[in-house]
């Protein structure tokens, strides 16, 4: 593989005059677009508008990568462009970018990453990267990369590894009599390593995770290929979001002269407490690993002193303040996205059994949907699908807080969550539905992440794999225990909402339509949803009117704001909206889960005054309904229902406002954007190389 299989003479453009990343983008992508890459090039650049929020692609150097990889690329391809002034890219290093390669990548295949990983070990030698900005023609730019990959006889999976020394060498035979033996018994172990490294990407760059994964092993074999040119013995300890590789001992520790990191995200600096340290970004790794070889084995880098006990006993003493916390919305988009066709698939099965019903005639009664054969079998998996679409939000948000490992205890805390488990009672209880769900994601990932640490240390001394299988299974029976302990809150609350509606129904019939319309809103199927449907089922009347308008308006109103407000969502939402059109026709307001569970203090407030507007519409027109489900089918059962459909329209036209205005500066997924993720106590006090 040579980049030229991907790069042609007419994707390159020499000198533009572009001015700012946008344009430049709209040149390359249309360049992807001309050169057959692509096949929707609207799409592909709406993906590399989301890739470049979610993180700057500057490399240092003045160049820049950015890429994307969806359904939106035919194969994979690459474009390029110099500019006459350099212009803003938030590079590492601060300087204007001058050289850009854009990536197209298909959905499936990792060809990408080997371009990716190819170029940036070209571009880490500046005067090709300085050469290419000063092309003059493509077939220049061209023939400068071919000439440095012939010169390298590159394969990007081998690059050229360090091979374990002996120190000191051998002397026995050559030994003078009066030469002192070496001071130092360290050097004579096979054992050592005279600089150990640590790198580690920033936690969840967006969806492209493999994206990650081939920084981290770029700057690992750049420090290796360094260590290699320099005679300096090396060890390499990754972090990546599937856990991490090549762990360094504490015997490597105690032995190394300099430890070396090349990290984006925080991590635990205790364990080099003594050691000089010199430290960068994973940017720094890839471009400039000798100099940071150097600086390590030149005996003057500073020595690290962890101080976090002594700002411990500082906070005691002083004025209490509250930790900040890294971002949960990137862990909550990322399970929102895991989910939604889980939701999409189930909602659509459940509306295929109510079709069925429906052409049978069968009376639209509580068994509606599932009452002949057929219909069952499509309303049964549907259901299903939104059974298990909870513990699958729980274990993707603990999978991306503590890797692979948190997968396991994440699953089974929201499955817990959903059956309403407690210490008194496993099964039956009340489901603590979305909420309960995402507890047990983020409890079960932080406690997988807590136990890691004392894991990986009995790792080290017991040399077993088995260690983090039973890591897993200690986080499962305390995320387990965690659950069982908060789940009781779920009947607390259903039994509330059941209270409150009596009281509101014996003052005003409007009011208890808008509070029952406000609960089915306020967590979509949780305690306080089943609370106010237990009580419309109880009530009959004007409140399951309400509750049946409500279950209606929830997932109308986020399909239109997705259609109507498109730039206010991102790809993946905008992908899923038009389901909830479907939805909202047979009630099924689950379609609206995986929005609220992405942005809840967004979506639910929306939502919940559009509900509570319809539910409010529908009881001062005295509407009633006989049955429960079946959403706009059940209209032939109700009484008023014509009223029914403009306070449905004003519930959800409030909605669909209401959405647009909370998620205005929330446009793509800056919510995943790592760059302002804040750095724990003991961490380094130094410059960047």
């Amino acid at each position: 593989m040579q980049i030229r299989d991907f790069l042609q003479t007419e994707g390159i453009v020499i000198g533009s005059a572009a001015s700012d990343k946008k344009s430049v983008i709209d040149t390359l992508v249309e360049l992807h677009s001309r050169c057959g890459n692509l096949k929707n090039a609207a799409a592909f650049y709406e993906q590399v508008l989301i890739r470049e929020e979610e993180g700057t692609t500057a490399v240092g150097g003045a160049t820049a990568i950015p890429h994307a990889q969806g359904s939106a690329v035919r194969r994979t391809g690459l474009c390029a462009m110099t500019l006459q002034e350099g212009i803003d890219w938030g590079a590492p290093d601060g300087r204007p970018v001058q050289l850009i390669f854009l990536i197209a990548a298909p959905k499936q295949g990792g060809e990408h990453l080997a371009v990716l990983s190819r170029l940036i070990t070209m571009l880490m030698n500046k005067t090709v990267a300085r050469a290419l900005a000063r092309a003059e023609t493509p077939e220049a730019f061209l023939s400068i990369l071919e000439e440095e990959e012939n010169a390298r006889r590159m394969d990007p999976y081998k690059m050229p590894m360090p091979q374990r020394r002996n120190f000191p060498p051998d002397w026995s035979d050559v030994t003078p009599p009066d030469m002192p033996e070496p001071a130092d018994t360290a050097f004579q172990s096979q054992e050592f390593y005279r600089v150990l490294a640590v790198v580690s990407n920033a936690p969840g760059k967006g969806d492209a995770d493999a994206e990650d994964n081939a920084y981290a092993y770029m700057a690992s074999q750049a420090l290796h290929s360094a260590a290699a040119q320099l005679g300096i013995t090396i060890k390499v300890e990754t972090h990546g979001r599937d856990g991490s590789e090549n762990l360094l001992t504490q015997q490597e520790l105690d032995q190394a002269e300099a430890i070396v990191i090349a990290a984006d995200g925080p991590f635990d600096m205790s364990r080099f407490d003594g050691k000089r340290v010199v430290r960068g970004s994973l940017g720094d790794g890839i471009r400039n690993g000798e100099k940071m070889l150097r600086r390590a084995v030149s005996g003057t880098a500073p020595v690290y002193h962890n101080t976090s006990l002594r700002q411990k006993s500082k906070v005691k003493k002083g004025k209490k303040t509250s930790p900040s916390l890294p971002s949960l919305s990137r862990y909550l988009h990322k399970g929102a996205a895991r989910v939604l066709p889980f939701y999409a698939a189930g909602g659509l099965l459940k509306m295929i059994g109510f079709l069925i019903d429906l052409f049978a005639g069968v009376p639209v009664v509580e068994s509606f949907g599932y009452t002949s054969h057929a219909a069952s079998l499509f309303y049964t998996v549907g259901t299903m699908l939104f059974t298990f679409a909870l513990p699958v939000l729980s274990a993707t948000i603990a999978e991306e807080i503590a890797g692979k490992w948190g997968l396991t205890p994440g699953f089974i805390g929201g499955w817990l969550a959903v059956i309403g488990a407690s210490y008194h009672k496993i099964g039956g209880g009340v489901s603590s539905g979305m909420f309960g769900a995402l507890f047990a994601g983020f409890a079960a990932g932080v406690l997988t992440l807590l136990l890691q640490k004392p894991f990986v240390r009995l790792q080290d001394m017991s040399k077993s794999g088995g260690i983090y299988f039973f890591s897993t299974l200690c986080s499962v029976i305390l995320t387990g225990a965690a659950i069982c302990a908060v789940n009781p809150l779920a009947a607390v609350l259903y039994n509330g909402a059941y209270r409150l509606l009596e009281e509101a129904a014996g003052l005003s019939g409007i009011l208890a339509g808008a509070l029952a319309g406000a609960c089915t809103a306020l967590d979509m199927g949780g305690p306080l949803s089943r609370g106010a449907y237990v009580f419309a089922v109880s009530g009959g009347g004007t409140a399951l009117a309400a509750v049946a308008a409500a279950w209606i308006t929830i997932p109308l109103s986020i399909a239109l704001a997705v259609t109507v407000f498109r730039g206010h969502f991102p790809v993946y939402q905008r992908q899923g909206s038009a389901v909830n059109y479907i939805l909202s026709i047979g009630g099924i307001l689950e379609g609206a889960v995986p929005y609220a569970a992405a942005s809840p203090l967004r979506v639910i407030p929306a939502c919940l005054i559009g509900s509570a507007a319809a539910g409010a519409v529908t009881a001062a027109f005295g509407c009633t309904v006989s049955a429960s489900v079946g959403g706009m089918f059940a209209f032939r059962t109700a009484g008023g229902w014509m009223y029914m459909l403009p306070a449905i329209a004003v519930g959800a036209i409030i909605s669909m406002f209401l959405l647009a205005a909370f998620h205005k500066a929330h446009t793509g997924e800056p919510a995943e954007n790592t760059d302002s993720v804040n750095q724990p106590a003991a961490v380094l006090q130094q410059e960047t190389v």
